[in-house]
């Protein structure tokens, strides 16, 4: 008896064996078909398949808050980068606008100062020119000035030599003071002289004086 194993399992052949008294019969293998088989696919009963579609929902729905929750921040995070630099730069304006403010008061304080001065000097040149008699006032604050210090000389234009003399005579002064009429000075000049040094007295030397005040108490 011989078998042999088919190796393709969708044709499987049988063999009928002879019969006894028939010994040279044989009944050549005859080919019985069967059915192909299929392997079987496993398949997803409805609960198990929900349970699924359930899930990959959920995951979907977590990366779409996460998306959202990180795109929020990213958005905070901007707006605030934005209202900082907004900040500072309103800032840095502010400053600017109050040392603006700060020099351009200064400079108008400077130039009143200056417009007042000017108008200042025009008029008492004026009156100096106009009425020599004027020079008197200034005498009577360089006297103020000395703080009765021994005043041994006192030099001014020729034009004040009569005003001078008058306004010290008025002081008690005129018998001991040598009154020197000097062409080099200016109406409106005056020059003392003491033992200790020499005072200028001169109208233009205060005012002077007075710029200075003023550009001290501006800070220019």
């Amino acid at each position: 008896m011989a078998c042999r194993i088919a190796e393709d399992e969708s044709v499987i052949q049988r063999f009928e064996w002879p019969t006894s008294g028939n010994a040279r019969s044989q009944t050549q293998l005859r080919p019985v078909a069967q059915q192909s088989r299929t392997p079987e696919q496993p398949t997803l009963d409805g609960g198990k398949l929900a349970e699924l579609q359930s899930a990959h929902q959920m995951e979907l729905a977590q990366c779409r808050q996460a998306a959202l929750e990180e795109g929020i921040k990213k958005g905070r995070e901007a707006a605030a980068n934005e209202i900082k630099a907004a900040s500072d730069r309103l800032a840095t304006t502010l400053r600017d606008l109050l040392a603006l403010k700060k020099r351009m008061r200064s400079e108008a304080e400077a130039d009143v100062v200056k417009l007042s001065l000017a108008i200042a000097r025009r008029i008492l040149h004026r009156e100096l020119n106009a009425d020599p008699e004027s020079i008197q006032g200034i005498v009577y604050a360089g006297l103020q000035k000395l703080q009765n210090r021994e005043i041994s000389r006192v030099r001014i234009p020729p034009v004040a030599l009569e005003p001078v003399r008058g306004a010290l005579e008025r002081a008690g002064l005129a018998p001991a003071v040598n009154i020197v009429a000097d062409t080099k000075l200016r109406p409106g000049d005056i020059l003392f002289e003491t033992s200790l040094g020499e005072l200028d007295g001169s109208v233009e030397t205060q005012l002077q004086e007075i710029e200075r005040g003023f550009a001290d108490r501006l800070g220019l």
